[in-house]
């Protein structure tokens, strides 16, 4: 009797390490909630249903970052629903995917710009690219995912004046009823001390305003700690990579395809944020 309840208790065990390592992996937990907040912005939404707007630079309009997204393997049905509700594949002005990645002149799609800092998105006028008043005008989202600070960093812009823009790009979108999703920058190759002190501003000003997180750079630092550059990184630059060690920005999210292409992970997060998002304040 003992050795039968031993040996079902191994297996119990055995069984319970298998289902352990076959669990999906998962985004980092945000360790603020926002859920209360968003939903009082919500109520002031009068804008286009599941229209979600990518603002950012060049690792934005980079057609990589929208692959998983637009055909990506490995979504989950929850995934799918969101994708569907935020018209993921219309190729129009309704899709997010579309929108920051479609070329117009001078380096920009309608959403995100090539080299533009926070000050330039705010203000317009960067390769023709309007103020971030004017596309949220124009375009009329219910969410923002907003990630920009790479090009501030590259430029050696203060820290302070960093957090000011993004504030003010805050209080712009709360105003017209859209919930921001802030992110944080990745790993800056040439500037990581600097790029790490942006990264942190970004944190606590979501922290502070209560609001969605992804936090881009923790996730690379936690799949790989000291060999990112190279891997989730392209050597050498401040773009994730897109290719690396036989996965693509369409792989499945498994984790290790998660550590391979910083565009399949910057993808993924995005959309698993904007279900999170969508499920609990929508």
């Amino acid at each position: 009797m003992k050795r039968c309840f031993r040996s079902a208790l191994a297996l119990g065990l055995l069984a319970a390490c298998v289902l352990s390592a076959a669990e999906p992996p998962q985004p980092l937990p945000q360790a603020h909630d926002y859920a209360a907040a968003m939903k009082r912005v919500s109520v002031k939404f009068k804008g286009r249903p599941g229209v979600v707007l990518h603002i950012g630079d060049s690792i934005t309009y980079a057609s990589p970052y929208g692959a998983w997204a637009r055909y990506g393997a490995g979504k989950t049905d929850d995934d799918k629903a969101a994708l569907g509700w935020m018209h993921a594949g219309k190729d129009n002005d309704s899709d997010s995917w579309w929108l920051c990645r479609v070329d117009l002149p001078g380096g920009r799609s309608h959403t995100a710009c090539s080299g533009i800092r926070f000050d330039q998105m705010l203000a317009g006028g960067k390769s023709q690219m309007p103020s971030l008043a004017r596309i949220i005008e124009q375009h009329r989202p219910q969410i923002v995912v907003l990630m920009l600070g790479t090009n501030d960093t590259s430029a050696g812009r203060k820290v302070e004046d960093v957090r000011r823009d993004l504030e003010q790009a805050i209080e712009l979108l709360i105003n017209a009823g859209v919930i921001p999703i802030v992110s944080t920058i990745p790993p800056h190759v040439g500037k990581p001390e600097l790029g790490r002190a942006v990264s942190t501003a970004i944190r606590a000003v979501a922290k502070e305003k209560q609001l969605p997180l992804i936090d881009y750079e923790q996730e690379i630092l936690t799949r790989r700690p000291d060999d990112w550059n190279g891997t989730l990184m392209n050597k050498g630059d401040v773009h994730p990579s897109a290719s690396h060690a036989g996965t693509t920005p369409a792989s499945a999210p498994t984790s290790d395809n998660l550590k391979n292409s910083g565009y399949l992970l910057r993808g993924w997060l995005s959309v698993r944020k904007i279900a999170e998002v969508r499920r609990t304040v929508l």
